[in-house]
């Protein structure tokens, strides 16, 4: 019984090694395969990195031009009401009797308006009482 076991464990021995010299070559496909695959893999994922930048890239050109276009805006509103303004500060002073005043020019505090006009005091008085004024 003790050599029948003995040869039993040789003959497990002597499996494995024939097995392992059979499967050897097999593992070492299987190895390059699963490096193929791994690099492959690899490759997928770079290149999807690179199509997300550029998405992205075009994404930021994207707002960056809707950006200039809301600043420009902007900037054409601004100078537009800058001239309304003065437009209308200019036909204000018309209505109001202040020709060729401004910033920078003192020709008179009282405007035209309350100015005095030639005559006596005798016909101011008679135009505020008949209301002519």
């Amino acid at each position: 019984m003790f050599r029948r076991r003995i040869y039993a464990q040789g003959f497990t021995i002597v499996a494995m090694l024939a097995g392992s010299a059979f499967w050897q070559g097999d593992r070492k496909k299987r190895n390059q395969f699963n490096e193929l695959v791994s690099d492959q893999q690899k490759k997928e994922k770079h290149e999807a990195w690179l199509r997300e930048l550029e998405a992205r890239q075009e994404e930021e050109d994207e707002l960056q031009r809707v950006r200039e276009k809301m600043i420009s805006r902007r900037v054409a509103e601004k100078t537009s009401e800058q001239s309304v303004k003065k437009e209308a500060e200019a036909r204000f002073k018309e209505d109001v009797g202040q020709d060729g005043g401004g910033v920078g020019s003192i020709r008179s505090v009282l405007e035209a308006s309350e100015r005095r006009r030639e005559g006596s005091v005798l016909a101011a008085m008679r135009e505020l009482w008949h209301g002519r004024r």
